[in-house]
């Protein structure tokens, strides 16, 4: 339970760490709101798809801060890697810590741009970009992905649209 909750908080957490920090960005964040929802009522799941902006901003935060920085895989057969065999059944750690930083993937890797997700081939998270693998990959991907990302939009979005 803690892998399915824990995470969220923390990405729920970094994501306003990350707009406090960067007060332009939550003026843009807070401004999609207000003209996606409007101030007389609360973020509806309906306005999700709309809110553009906020997709990208967790996207950055997912990036630099990925809820779970390793990655622990088992290879399934004898494989070669950058030239070294890795023999069958053997752990492989991945960092998605530091590929969210790498400077040959990223461009200025370690600052906070969500308007970087706005450009059109931005990477995406659902597995086919490997710079970019907050929830891993392939088969041993997070089966919670989906719902972990609705609830950390879902919170973000009434926490910056009811609060400054």
């Amino acid at each position: 339970m803690i892998g399915g909750t824990e995470t969220v908080a923390s990405a729920i957490v970094w994501a306003l760490a990350e707009l406090m920090k960067n007060p332009e960005d939550l003026k843009k964040v807070q401004v999609e709101l207000s003209n996606v929802v409007g101030l007389r009522r609360r973020v509806q799941d309906s306005d999700l798809e709309n809110l553009t902006y906020l997709k990208c901003t967790l996207k950055e935060t997912l990036r630099l801060h990925p809820p779970i920085p390793l990655v622990f895989h088992e290879t399934a057969k004898d494989t070669m890697l950058a030239g070294y065999l890795i023999p069958a059944r053997w752990s492989v750690v991945i960092n998605t810590w530091a590929i969210g930083r790498d400077k040959t993937a990223w461009d200025e890797p370690n600052a906070f741009k969500p308007s970087r997700f706005l450009e059109p081939g931005a990477k995406d998270f659902k597995g086919n970009d490997f710079e970019f693998i907050p929830f891993g990959s392939g088969r041993r991907s997070c089966p919670g992905m989906q719902l972990g990302f609705y609830v950390l939009e879902k919170s973000v979005a009434e926490l910056v649209h009811c609060f400054t």
